[in-house]
């Protein structure tokens, strides 16, 4: 139980009844979110993802940019991130990598347009929806 003490409120947390945890423990990790604005440096930036949701903001893109997610130790399965980033008046793409040699795909851009994309952490990769 939460108790936010500013407002005399409490909050329960309820388990999914799920079969297949019947007699085992789990661990369950607080969502938790942080918005980055890294700083392209050669047209590539690092970020490190620590949380269950991450949002990159890359801001307006004057060339194709490359993007690092680095996932640290505690990163869950299912962590996201939502990449989001805007083309000047020519379409940059960004390519996301895990990596220096894995590419996980492509973001495609469009010539003034802004493109919000989701990656997703399968415990061991990064997979790039839609």
């Amino acid at each position: 139980m939460w108790i936010d003490k500013e407002k005399n409120s409490s909050y329960n947390f309820k388990a999914p009844s799920i079969g297949a945890d019947e007699g085992k423990k789990v661990e369950v990790m607080f969502p938790t979110v942080e918005k980055v604005s890294p700083t392209l440096s050669s047209n590539a930036a690092t970020v490190e993802v620590n949380r269950d949701t991450t949002i990159v903001d890359l801001g307006t893109l004057s060339a194709a940019a490359t993007l690092t997610l680095t996932p640290t130790d505690n990163l869950g399965t299912g962590a996201k991130v939502v990449v989001k980033s805007t083309s000047d008046g020519t379409a940059r793409n960004v390519t996301v990598k895990q990596d220096t040699d894995t590419t996980v795909g492509t973001i495609a851009g469009t010539a003034s347009t802004t493109v919000v994309k989701m990656i997703v952490w399968d415990g061991s990769a990064w997979i790039l929806v839609g």
